[in-house]
């Protein structure tokens, strides 16, 4: 594995505990809900429902570069895009404003960089990797990481992660009962040696 290959996957690993540590932000009935309709969206290839078309493929082309496609599967591969779709149509519909303000100013730089007609997405990816550099200190860009992870790492049936691509990532077993003995810390438990 080279250096690149280590840098990914541990920028994966300390993503997946960001996430963790935002769990109950995502856990709400509300979100369950939408996430039903994400997931429907996701699979079967359905129109947006918050974002424009052209908005949706600038927005998936910038995830794609925040987790790139390479030996193993990227955000676009997990469906982050109908995620945030979802997100900026429910729980995350605060930060629509903000995600489209950023869009624009990020839509004005590559045109005056590349010309009128330019697009995001249609830039090659050392010019995407370029242009993300202009704006990675801003919070359209924090919060763009942030919906990007989120996707990434989240439940499936909220419309990210399909085939739960991103828990593969990371190496999480998703299991709804857990069954002793956990790890080191309760070893001696088990083998029946009070001194636990």
């Amino acid at each position: 594995m080279n250096n690149e290959q280590q840098s990914r996957r541990a920028f994966l690993k300390a993503s997946g505990s960001l996430v963790g540590s935002s769990w109950l932000a995502f856990h709400s009935p509300l979100i369950l809900a939408v996430s039903q309709e994400a997931v429907k969206a996701r699979d079967s290839g359905a129109a947006f429902e918050t974002l424009t078309a052209a908005q949706a493929a600038e927005l998936d082309a910038i995830s794609a570069q925040i987790i790139p496609t390479d030996d193993t599967p990227g955000a676009r591969e997990a469906g982050v895009i109908y995620f945030i779709d979802g997100a900026l149509g429910s729980f995350g519909g605060g930060m629509k404003e903000a995600v489209i303000a950023g869009l624009d100013d990020l839509h004005r730089r590559v045109q005056s960089q590349r010309g009128e007609a330019a697009l995001f997405s249609g830039l090659t990816a050392p010019q995407q990797i370029e242009m993300l550099r202009t704006v990675e200190d801003t919070p359209f860009f924090a919060l763009l990481r942030y919906l990007t992870v989120a996707g990434m790492f989240s439940l499936p049936s909220y419309g990210g992660n399909r085939d739960k691509i991103g828990w593969q990532l990371v190496g999480f077993d998703n299991r709804h009962h857990w069954q002793p003995p956990f790890g080191w810390y309760d070893a001696q438990l088990t083998k029946g040696d009070g001194n636990a």
